[in-house]
């Protein structure tokens, strides 16, 4: 319902109507619509997250790694119900900065971290010493541009993402492995 219609736009009434409960029930589980969307917001997260911390496990040649996890984070981030939730985010984040903390905090710094794992078994190869920041790099070089054109509705066509991919992948390693 959040994706449908938007924060403001969905109401308790409505979800527990929609769950086939009663509103006390969704009351008891979320104290407020605020609790609720951010429980939505931390299962999306989860979903997406799962399949991240796989690339810190594999012993992968680092282009084709960073080809693999960046297949995933477009993917991902491109997914409809993802894009709605960004919508959400930004628009609620004057009135409920709380919302974009939540995904900083749960979705992206731990994605940094895990791109940062597997770049640290790479890093004879690379030139830079803040993994982190690199991994942080190399998700805005990803995902950033194209997710804030899907969210004014103007996203790559599907068929386009194997080359932004590619594009992104090759920018970065021309900057840390001097490529």
């Amino acid at each position: 319902m959040f994706m449908k219609l938007g924060f403001d736009g969905t109401s308790i009434d409505a979800v527990a109507e929609a769950a086939c409960m009663s509103k006390r029930t969704v009351y008891a589980r979320y104290r407020d619509k605020n609790e609720l969307f951010s429980a939505v917001l931390r299962d999306l997260i989860d979903r997406w997250l799962v399949p991240i911390n796989q690339f810190q496990l594999g012993t992968h040649e680092l282009e084709p790694m960073l080809m693999e996890i960046g297949r995933h984070l477009l993917g991902s981030a491109l997914a409809p119900q993802v894009v709605s939730l960004h919508r959400i985010i930004l628009g609620e984040s004057e009135r409920r900065p709380a919302f974009g903390r939540l995904a900083n905090a749960e979705g992206r710094q731990p994605a940094i971290r895990a791109i940062a794992a597997a770049l640290r078994r790479q890093a004879s190869q690379l030139r830079v010493n803040d993994l982190e920041c690199a991994a942080e790099q190399f998700i805005s070089l990803v995902i950033d541009s194209d997710l804030r054109l899907a969210a004014f509705g103007i996203g790559p066509a599907p068929d386009e993402i194997e080359g932004r991919v590619r594009q992104a992948v090759d920018l970065f390693l021309h900057g840390v492995c001097g490529r």
